[in-house]
């Protein structure tokens, strides 16, 4: 198996692979090594834990043996240094793509299923959540984005905001009083591809508002256009 090698391939992307089956880590992490990647394999949550620091990316099984994948997915969605996550289980597909999309992962793949197209969702996935070079910042009445650091202040405090919400109060702030549908939210945020309830991109919308509250932001900041979606207020 890939040793715990994170922080050692220079600009190559660090992916971690947290899967229990060994058969099933290696192969993930030898076409993830065949792409250019650097891949770090971890049979369970603490070696997980242990091991993500610097990575950009998690495949994460669910059923892990010291407890379920979805202890390490809400870690890391708490956290605005965790990596993105692509959930992997053999599990009902329905029931645990609508969970691990709720609660943050950024795509879902269900067993069996092909390296390669794994491989090809990390690539997609890798594309959406890494700022493009250059990127500088963005500021909209008191609120201030950087892509570069990916951080937001709102009237000087920082926002401690999950990788999913900075990436949903980007795209609200890149346009200031466009309403974007929820279907355009997700096409953004989460790529398009899945099949979100309103209450996903509800979720995440109260809690950028209540964040964005503490830290002095009046309610009709991000503003719900009846019927339609949400808009960023250009003036709040």
């Amino acid at each position: 198996m890939l040793g715990l090698a994170v922080g050692m391939a220079g600009s190559r992307p660090q992916v971690l692979v947290v899967e229990d089956d060994a058969g099933i880590a290696e192969a993930v992490a030898y076409a993830l090594e065949r792409e250019g990647m650097t891949a770090v394999c971890a049979p369970s949550i603490q070696r997980a834990r242990a091991a993500s620091s610097g990575a950009d990316l998690a495949v994460l099984d669910l059923g892990l043996p010291d407890g379920s994948g979805f202890t390490l997915l809400q870690e890391w969605r708490a956290s605005p240094a965790g990596p993105a996550v692509i959930v992997l289980t053999s599990r009902d597909a329905e029931i645990d793509c609508v969970a691990s999309l709720e609660a943050g992962a950024d795509d879902f793949v269900a067993k069996p299923f092909s390296p390669r197209a794994l491989v090809a969702r990390v690539r997609a996935v890798l594309r959406r959540t890494t700022p493009s070079s250059g990127a500088g910042e963005a500021r909209v009445s008191s609120l201030v984005m950087d892509a570069e650091r990916r951080s937001a202040r709102y009237a000087g405090r920082e926002l401690p905001l999950t990788r999913l919400e900075f990436d949903l109060l980007a795209v609200l702030a890149g346009a200031p009083g466009r309403v974007y549908s929820r279907d355009q939210l997700v096409e953004h945020v989460w790529g398009g591809e899945h099949a979100l309830t309103e209450r996903t991109v509800d979720t995440h919308v109260k809690a950028l508002r209540r964040k964005l509250g503490e830290a002095g932001a009046p309610a009709s900041f991000i503003a719900a256009v009846r019927g339609v979606g949400f808009k960023l207020s250009e003036a709040p």
